[in-house]
């Protein structure tokens, strides 16, 4: 590929949506790229939407989540560190992370697009998959946007009790010793989605995300890899250090918040997953790689902005080809989301079976004690699809081979140098 010159975002021409959802699931079974529980390093397997159903409508069970945010019986108020709390006394995790110079809050308006942007997006929706036979196929993933709610994304917590973190395997990170932190008690890691768990310890700015991580029955909370991050840091690090996501980055970077929602607005990059995003190489911020697509795909680390003149729909269920239903705050909800990734964008931080943005976990389980008390039902901007954004500008020198095991680095030599954010240009005074 030879480098174009850069050129502002603005919407591409001749392009025409995608006609229809396509059905994929019941023909393949995701090609899973999670190492068994032996100590290794490697990032989680694939973070699929929550539902791969023809309707794409929630239920109960699936994707339903619980707002962590104050209402009008559990009022908040302000406590040292721009956190809340209720009125139970829980302090709530924050929402403003990382610095302002972090790319996660730098507008993405002003940004180039990439010279082969559609042929990146149309490469990210390529799915590796195994079909019926057991033969290794690609198959085209046209579905929309998809908002995992429950399954395959992480609760952020910031207050509890005393807890012991431990461990359990050879390599672990930066979490070769136990630790106590504040954990509560009702909001645990889900072993069947990776066990992703994220702790804030606001006191000392810092937060942890645990990979395969579980509550055991004396109460310790076991892992098997954790990865520390700064929250007024730069939300990434240099290449080859991995973490508990498959791009290196943070599982909470990029997490759509219920205050947020709550507010309207979102002031920072979302994080989004891919079907095929390329293998064998990322781009920065992201400092390693999952991905099992084409090697000239859309990279881990990569940016996607959707495109300013896009009009959100209602989304359509494809089953009968009628609205799904949405409520009045489901719209607002909606909105904001689409606000944000016109502002801000999305950075490529994982592979999924549909194209997938997350939103923060906030119950263990819901039935029907709490399932009116959910913001989003995963659906809300199903009506967006990869082919709606384009690819912020990057060179092909700009990607980073992610070495092969005769070449591999050794992660634990590089973690205490982090990237130097003063190198990120302050485009923008965002927070």
């Amino acid at each position: 590929m030879n480098l174009q010159r850069t050129q502002p975002l603005r919407p591409a021409r001749g392009r025409a949506r995608a006609a229809a959802a396509v059905a994929v699931a019941s023909a393949l079974l995701l090609a899973g790229c999670g190492s068994d529980d032996d100590g290794s390093a490697d990032s989680a397997a694939d973070s699929s939407a929550e539902s791969s159903s023809a309707s794409g409508a929630a239920t109960a069970s699936e994707s339903p989540t619980a707002t962590a945010t104050p209402t009008e019986e559990t009022p908040a108020t302000l406590v040292p560190g721009g956190s809340t709390m209720d009125d139970t006394g829980r302090v709530l995790p924050g929402e403003a992370v990382f610095s302002v110079l972090s790319p996660w809050n730098t507008p993405a308006t002003d940004l180039g697009v990439q010279q082969y942007s559609d042929e990146l997006l149309e490469l990210a929706k390529q799915r590796l998959g195994v079909n019926n036979n057991g033969e290794l196929e690609r198959v085209t993933v046209d579905e929309g946007i998809f908002i995992n709610t429950y399954a395959w994304t992480v609760p952020v917590v910031a207050d509890g009790d005393p807890t012991v973190l431990h461990c359990r395997q050879v390599q672990c990170g930066d979490g070769k010793d136990d630790i106590t932190l504040n954990v509560p008690d009702d909001l645990s890691p889900l072993p069947q989605y990776d066990g992703w768990y994220t702790i804030f310890d606001q006191a000392n700015g810092k937060a942890y995300d645990l990979w395969r991580a579980r509550r055991e029955d004396d109460g310790v909370l076991s892992y098997g890899f954790m990865r520390q991050w700064d929250l007024d840091g730069p939300g990434f690090n240099q290449p080859y250090v991995v973490s508990s996501r498959g791009s290196g980055l943070p599982l909470f970077g990029g997490l759509i918040r219920s205050g947020e929602l709550e507010r309207g607005v979102i002031n920072h990059a979302l994080a989004i997953s891919v079907p095929g995003a390329a293998s064998g190489n990322f781009v920065q911020p992201a400092s390693s790689t999952n991905g099992n697509g084409a090697e000239n795909s859309l990279p881990m680390g990569a940016r996607i902005v959707l495109k300013s003149d896009f009009k959100l729909r209602q989304p359509i269920d494809p089953s009968n080809g009628r609205p799904l239903k949405m409520s009045a705050d489901q719209k607002r909800y909606a909105r904001a989301v689409v606000k944000a990734l016109k502002t801000y964008g999305a950075f490529v931080v994982d592979r999924s079976a549909v194209p997938t943005l997350y939103y923060e976990r906030t119950a263990d389980s819901f039935d029907d004690t709490n399932v009116n008390d959910r913001l989003l039902l995963g659906y809300e901007v199903r009506d967006i699809g990869l082919e709606d954004f384009q690819v912020a500008d990057f060179a092909p020198s700009d990607r980073i081979p992610y070495p092969s095991e005769e070449e591999s680095v050794n992660s634990s030599d590089l973690e205490e140098q982090g990237p130097i954010l003063s190198e990120i240009p302050d485009t923008s005074g965002g927070q």
